[in-house]
C-alpha cells in the first residue's frame, strides 16, 4: 500500500513539474504587449520593438530560473537586475503621454511582487491548538 501512495506521489509530482516548465517565453510576452498595448495604446512600430524587449527580457529570466547551480537570492537579484533594464528600454521608445502609465504599470508589478514576497506568519503549535479549540466551541456552540 505504501508503495503504491509512493508510486501515484511520484506520478502526480512529476505531472506537476512538467506542466509548470511548460512555460513558453513567446507567449507570454505577446501577452504582455497585447495588455500594454491597450493600456499605453502602442503604435505598431512601438509594439514590434516593446515585443523584442519583453521577449529578451522572458527567455533571460527563464534561464536564471532554470540554473539550479544558483541560490535564490542570487537568481532574485539577476531578475531585479533583468526587470530594471527591461523597464529603461521599454521607457525609452514611450511618448511622454505614455511614460506615466507605464509607471502606474511598474508600480503595480511592485505591489503585486511585494504581495507574494510576504510570508505568512506561522504560529507556535500550541496556539493553533488553542485556536483549533475555540473554533470546535464555537462550533459546538452555534449547533446548539
Amino acid at each position: 500500500m505504501k508503495k503504491l501512495f509512493l508510486a501515484v506521489s511520484a506520478v502526480l509530482f512529476s505531472l506537476t513539474l512538467t506542466f509548470a516548465q511548460d512555460v513558453n517565453p513567446e507567449e507570454k510576452a505577446k501577452q504582455t504587449v497585447t495588455e500594454w498595448t491597450s493600456t499605453l495604446k502602442l503604435t505598431e512600430e512601438q509594439q514590434a520593438s516593446v515585443y523584442n524587449i519583453v521577449l529578451e527580457h522572458k527567455k533571460a529570466k527563464l534561464a536564471i530560473k532554470a540554473d539550479t547551480a544558483q541560490a535564490e537570492d542570487a537568481k532574485q537579484t539577476q531578475i531585479a537586475a533583468l526587470t530594471a533594464d527591461m523597464d529603461k528600454k521599454v521607457s525609452e521608445l514611450l511618448t511622454d503621454e505614455q511614460k506615466p502609465l507605464y509607471a502606474k504599470i511598474v508600480e503595480e508589478r511592485a505591489a503585486k511582487k511585494s504581495e507574494k514576497m510576504q510570508e505568512p506568519v506561522v504560529q507556535p503549535k500550541e496556539e493553533q491548538k488553542e485556536e483549533q479549540q475555540q473554533e470546535q466551541q464555537e462550533q459546538q456552540q452555534e449547533q446548539k
